[in-house]
C-alpha cells in the first residue's frame, strides 16, 4: 500500500497542476464521459472519471476498477477515492478525542479540496433565484474578493448552508469516520503526511498558525490546491489547517467513551447491558456504510481539522470540536463526499 500511496501522491500533484492550469472554472472539460468503466463499478449520474486519469492498465489510476479520480459535472469538483478500511479514530490530545476507537468505513469519494469561494458563489446565485425568500446564503461574501481569492475555501458558511450545497451537488457532508479515514488512512498517523510536527517542515505541509520564523506565506486562508506535499494518503488537500470543516455528525464531547459494536471489545459494562450502539446509549445499530460516531440528535455539529488560526497541534487528524449548525465563523468551511454502495471487503 505504501508504494501505491507514494505513486498516488505524485499523481495528485499532477492533477493539481492540471487544475491550476485550467483555473478550475465551471466550463473546463475535466470529465471523461466516454470512459469505459468495468462491470460492477457504477458511478452515479453526473459523475465521471477525470479525463486522462483512468485506465485499467495502471494501478495508480484505479482501485479495483474504481477510478482514482472522478469529476462532479455540477460544480467541476474533482473527488478522490478512499477504499473501505478499518480506521482507528481518536487517540488525540483533547478530552473529547479519547480513548481511540475502531470503526469500519465503507468506501467513498471525497472532494479533492475544500469548496471554494467561486464554487459556492455559483450555488448561492442559483439558490437565490429559486430558493426560500429571506434565507441568506451570502455570509461567505464577507471574506470573498472576486478575482483575488476565488480559489480560497469558502468560509463563514454555516452547517445548514454547507448541507444545502452538498444536496445541490448530489453529495453529502462527511461523517466523522469518513473524514478521518480520508485524512489519516488506517495507520494511525497524526497528520495527513505522517507524524512530523516540526514547524520548519510543517509550514510547507499545512496552513496553520505560525510565527515569524516559520511563516508559511498566508496570514489567513490559502488557495485550496496549495501545500501539495501535505496531502492525505489518498490525495486530498488541506485536510488539516486552512479552515475547519463541517461533518454531518452531531457533536458529543464524551462520545468516544462509548464503544460501538464495531469496536474491539473492552470488557466494560454499564448497567444491565453491554456496551454497544444497539444497547446504549443509542437504540439503533450504526449503518456500516456511514459508520457514524455522533449521537442520533444534538444541538451542535462536528467540525474537524483545525485552521489557519490554530497552532499545529490543533491541526491533527484527530482534532475535533462542536459548533451550532447556524453559526458562521471566519475559519470554518467544508468539503463533501460521495457515498458508494456497500463494499463486500469493508472491514477486511
Amino acid at each position: 500500500m505504501t508504494s501505491r500511496r507514494q505513486a498516488w501522491t505524485c499523481s495528485t500533484m499532477l492533477v493539481a497542476a492540471a487544475l491550476a492550469a485550467t483555473g478550475c472554472h465551471m466550463k473546463t472539460p475535466l470529465a471523461d464521459r466516454a470512459a469505459e468503466i468495468p462491470a460492477g463499478v457504477e458511478l452515479p449520474e453526473g459523475f465521471y472519471p477525470l479525463r486522462g486519469h483512468f485506465g485499467l492498465d495502471s494501478d495508480n489510476d484505479h482501485y479495483d476498477g474504481w477510478p482514482r479520480y472522478i469529476v462532479c459535472a455540477r460544480d467541476s469538483m474533482v473527488l478522490c477515492y478512499v477504499p473501505s478500511q478499518r480506521v482507528s479514530m481518536g487517540g488525540g490530545l483533547g478530552l473529547d478525542e479519547v480513548p481511540a476507537r475502531e470503526v469500519v468505513v465503507n468506501h467513498f469519494y471525497i472532494d479533492l479540496h475544500e469548496i471554494t469561494n467561486r464554487q459556492y458563489h455559483r450555488f448561492a446565485k442559483k439558490a437565490k433565484c429559486c430558493g426560500t425568500p429571506g434565507y441568506r446564503l451570502d455570509h461567505y461574501c464577507d471574506y470573498w474578493e472576486p478575482g483575488r481569492n476565488d480559489h480560497h475555501p469558502a468560509r463563514n458558511v454555516s452547517w445548514r448552508q454547507a448541507h444545502a450545497y452538498a444536496r445541490w451537488v448530489r453529495r453529502v457532508l462527511p461523517t466523522e469516520a469518513q473524514w478521518e479515514a480520508a485524512a489519516r488512512g488506517s495507520d494511525r498517523r497524526i497528520y495527513p503526511w505522517g507524524n512530523d510536527d516540526v514547524s520548519e517542515t510543517t509550514r510547507y505541509l499545512c496552513n496553520a498558525r505560525t510565527g515569524v520564523d516559520d511563516y508559511d506565506g498566508y496570514p489567513y486562508t490559502a488557495p485550496v490546491l496549495n501545500f501539495a506535499p501535505g496531502v492525505s494518503p489518498f490525495g486530498a488537500f488541506n485536510m488539516v489547517g486552512n479552515v475547519w470543516e463541517w461533518c454531518d455528525d452531531y457533536y458529543d464531547p464524551g462520545r468516544y467513551a462509548y464503544p460501538s459494536s464495531e469496536d474491539i471489545g473492552t470488557g466494560l459494562q454499564r448497567g444491565a447491558k453491554e456496551f454497544g450502539d444497539e444497547n446504549y446509549p443509542n437504540p439503533l445499530e450504526k449503518d456500516i456504510r456511514e459508520a457514524r460516531v455522533g449521537p442520533l440528535r444534538g444541538d451542535e455539529r462536528v467540525i474537524r481539522g483545525g485552521s489557519f488560526a490554530d497552532p499545529i497541534d490543533r491541526c491533527r487528524v484527530d482534532t475535533r470540536a462542536g459548533m451550532g449548525p447556524d453559526v458562521h465563523r471566519n475559519n470554518v468551511g467544508f468539503r463533501c463526499v460521495l457515498p458508494l454502495p456497500p463494499d463486500q471487503s469493508a472491514g477486511g
